[in-house]
């Protein structure tokens, strides 16, 4: 306001002041619409009276051939979650610039070094910039295969629960998951494969189900096991735990093994019975949505892998699209290459042969040595990039992530996502996945608690960098749909999944 007279200057100060107080007014009318909209939402959290009804405009059916393909992307493009997070974790920049991460990888014997060690080499990914976002535009509408595969992994010999004082925890909810599953894609819509452990071939009611949901099953130790799977068992280790059934000193250590193991599994499926665009369900997710007619969104896309991006600090895979099994292969030899990494120093007792700098040597006597070694490359790298203290499926998920971005494994719909996000969100609208945040909520408040609220612990997980915060209001509103069928809607979103972590699926039944 300089060279502005007194009178003037007090003009500027008083329109400046009004324009304020306009502003000001418009945010609270847009919040008191907001609160007004949201208390539809928010009072009946258990039940939806009969007369209750929700109009959701569905977005078209891309596979219907009488349907204009969505472009999608046109106009403006807003930066979303994953764009503001990727920078900030880009594992290849890390990697190649950082020496001592790749001191011991693939240095013990039998090992190769992985790719993104060999600094000396050029690397393709180095030249080109990351898409961190699946903003790829669909050109042509997806043959979508006419009965799309669902695998479960339901290995071990804890199926039906464990004997008392045998650790580990029972699988046996995984047939809840087959049941609600069957409700929005019956037997002629999806072709659902089960894998268990030989154990149970003669087991009653593992083969009632065979009749009573028209699955498959597969028997773990009939699959011929793939080279990447044999990897994996060689150079696997633990590396901050899970420990499921108990503490960190007496649980399921083995749980880490196997979370990542499923997807070995998985693979040993798709190729020995010839799968492609398939369906992978960790055994306590409710669906309440018809896949083959959701398929086509993700096909369009031209979609790799895709699974439910939860923080910056994983991607918890309780949903896992995978197009093909070479997909899965160049993801499957990603971890173990980070294992490799790990594995340098096992086994070696001579300090001169390993230089792990997680390796401690004791001098015994004047040439004996004792290595005191814990091979965490994964734990450190992660600290590294300030994701935690763990090593397990979901750090690794998201460290491929991490290193080749969304062409190779896409984030799937999971909150509100700007124009240009999300390729798949696009096309199918207001429809999300669950990442962990809504099962977790839900299934940890007790039964009797009225308006749901789980313990402390619980409440703060929801707020610890959650790409969606469930926190109620509003609470999750129960809608039927033409059919009588309970579909879970929260603000406007119709939720296809729950993630129910406290394994009490039948609370959630449609």
């Amino acid at each position: 306001m300089y060279g502005l007279g007194k009178k003037q200057r007090t003009k500027v100060k008083h329109l400046r002041r009004v324009a304020v107080c306009g502003f000001t007014l418009v945010g609270v009318a847009v919040l008191l619409l907001e609160s007004a909209m949201n208390m539809n939402y928010g009072d009946e959290h258990t039940h939806v009276p009969q007369t209750a009804v929700l109009v959701v405009t569905p977005a078209p059916f891309v596979g219907d051939k009488s349907t204009p393909v969505v472009q999608g992307n046109e106009g403006p493009r807003g930066k979303g979650l994953l764009s503001k997070v990727g920078p900030t974790k880009n594992l290849r920049k890390l990697l190649h610039k950082t020496s001592d991460l790749c001191k011991t990888c693939g240095t013990a014997e039998g090992l190769q070094r992985p790719s993104f060690c060999l600094k000396e080499e050029s690397d393709p990914w180095q030249e080109q910039a990351i898409e961190w976002e699946l903003n790829g535009k669909p050109a042509q509408a997806a043959s979508v295969p006419a009965k799309p595969a669902l695998v479960y992994v339901a290995v071990g010999n804890t199926l039906h629960g464990v004997a008392e004082g045998v650790k580990g925890g029972r699988q046996d909810y995984v047939e809840e998951s087959m049941r609600q599953w069957r409700m929005f894609n019956p037997a002629n819509e999806s072709r659902v494969l089960v894998v268990v452990s030989a154990s149970y071939k003669e087991d009653a009611v593992v083969k009632g189900w065979v009749d009573k949901y028209g699955i498959e099953l597969v028997f773990e130790q009939d699959l011929k096991t793939t080279a990447e799977w044999e990897m994996y068992r060689k150079v696997f280790y633990i590396q901050g735990y899970m420990h499921p059934g108990g503490s960190r000193k007496d649980g399921n250590k083995n749980f880490n093994k196997l979370v990542m193991e499923r997807f070995h599994i998985l693979h040993a499926v798709m190729r020995q019975y010839e799968l492609s665009n398939v369906l992978h369900l960790e055994n306590d997710i409710m669906v309440y949505q018809n896949w083959a007619t959701y398929l086509p969104y993700v096909m369009n896309c031209n979609v790799k892998l895709a699974s439910t991006f939860a923080s910056p600090k994983g991607i918890i895979p309780g949903v896992f699209y995978v197009r093909d099994s070479e997909a899965l292969a160049k993801m499957l030899d990603f971890v173990n290459s980070l294992l490799t990494c790990g594995s340098a120093c096992l086994g070696i007792t001579n300090p001169d042969a390993c230089h792990s700098p997680y390796c401690h040597w004791t001098k015994e006597g004047a040439e004996s040595y004792s290595g005191n070694c814990q091979p965490r490359f994964g734990y450190a790298l992660n600290k590294k990039l300030k994701m935690g203290t763990y090593a397990n499926d979901m750090t690794y998920l998201m460290n491929y992530w991490q290193y080749y971005g969304s062409p190779e494994l896409a984030p799937l719909p999971a909150w509100d996502h700007v124009k240009g996000e999300n390729c798949i969100y696009e096309q199918s609208g207001k429809m999300i996945f669950d990442l962990a945040s809504f099962g977790q909520w839900y299934s940890f408040s007790p039964p009797d608690r009225d308006p749901p609220r789980p313990d402390k612990q619980y409440v703060q997980a929801m707020k610890k960098g959650r790409f969606l915060d469930p926190t109620p209001p509003p609470y999750i509103t129960w809608v039927p749909d033409a059919h009588g069928r309970k579909v879970p809607y929260w603000k406007g979103f119709k939720l296809m999944s729950l993630h129910i972590h406290g394994k009490n699926l039948e609370r959630f039944r449609s």
